[in-house]
């Protein structure tokens, strides 16, 4: 049976410390973000919903700028529901981190904190082996072969794997029905519900699901894909470190791994380190021990780059 990945990495003198700093969880911070992710997704649905009624050309136009905006969104809060399954949301109070997360990011994304969880601590504890979900995901969909040589030929090779990832993961989610419930209620009630109170009598609950749909069914699939295919190289590695991708690129970082997603390899280290310590830890890691950590360091900046040593500056 294969073995785990060893972790390939010791943190030089000194930096424990810091590394132990790095752990302590900031509530307000990740309250504050939730709220603000949540909160966006119906604003940019019904501002899409308005102009669609007061103008066709520019309210179609609108509707796909704000499916892509919650598409993005989504993909921020699932983020935080990751973060919640680290119990990064309160290390000490376990019962407040998965209530506030389940409500503010579990809800809009369809998302069970304790499903979720499970799967993700596997993915931890048995990297690389046979029983890694995402080891398995990545061989089921042969994402490691897929062609990075540019943006046509990366989607080239990502559409015809997203059929599957996407159909995969809408099986997963209609065998909660706690969880899809959960998910319905959200949309009644953040997304329909204001519609139907703002424009009475007009098509503007239908525009309203038909924007959310198109962001939860069509953006954020794309995104999450992409996010996920860039996170690891098991192929190549027989360590965390260097089976664990970093990606800083711009459009990464605000996009396809929002609140410091993109920092994986410190995140892989140090799975207790909160979203809004990733970075400032990746920071002090690369000044410290710039042979060994930053020059080791898989990194990618574009989506469509494969991932090497890192030849950059590792200030992203």
């Amino acid at each position: 049976m294969r073995q785990p990945y060893r972790r390939g990495y010791q943190v030089v003198p000194g930096m424990r410390g810091i590394v132990g700093s790095a752990h302590r969880t900031r509530l307000w911070i990740t309250v504050s973000v939730g709220l603000f992710d949540h909160l966006s997704i119906p604003a940019a649905v019904l501002a899409a919903t308005w102009l669609w009624l007061w103008s066709l050309p520019v309210g179609i136009a609108a509707g796909l700028l704000a499916a892509g905006f919650v598409g993005q969104q989504l993909r921020a809060l699932e983020c935080l529901v990751h973060e919640a399954c680290h119990f990064n949301w309160s290390r000490h109070h376990r019962k407040v981190n998965d209530w506030l997360a389940a409500v503010l990011a579990g809800w809009p994304t369809g998302l069970g904190i304790g499903n979720y969880r499970s799967a993700h601590l596997l993915h931890h504890r048995r990297l690389g082996t046979a029983e890694d979900p995402d080891r398995q995901r990545y061989e089921e969909l042969d994402i490691e072969s897929l062609d990075r040589t540019s943006v046509v030929a990366f989607a080239k090779g990502m559409l015809p794997r997203l059929v599957a990832y996407q159909r995969g993961w809408l099986r997963a989610t209609a065998a909660q029905l706690v969880t899809l419930g959960a998910l319905g209620l959200w949309v009644l009630w953040v997304v329909v519900a204001p519609a139907i109170l703002l424009w009475p009598g007009t098509p503007a609950v239908a525009v309203s699901a038909a924007v959310w749909l198109l962001g939860y069914l069509f953006a954020l699939p794309i995104i999450r894909f992409i996010g996920e295919s860039s996170e690891h190289s098991y192929a190549d590695a027989d360590t965390v470190f260097d089976a664990t991708i970093t990606n800083l690129g711009r459009i990464q970082r605000w996009v396809i791994h929002p609140h410091s997603d993109g920092y994986h390899t410190v995140h892989h280290l140090w799975p207790g380190t909160p979203h809004h310590g990733l970075r400032q830890l990746h920071l002090a890691l690369s000044d410290a021990d710039p042979a060994g950590y930053a020059s080791r360091l898989r990194v990618r900046t574009r989506i469509v780059s494969r991932p090497s040593p890192n030849r950059l500056p590792v200030h992203g």
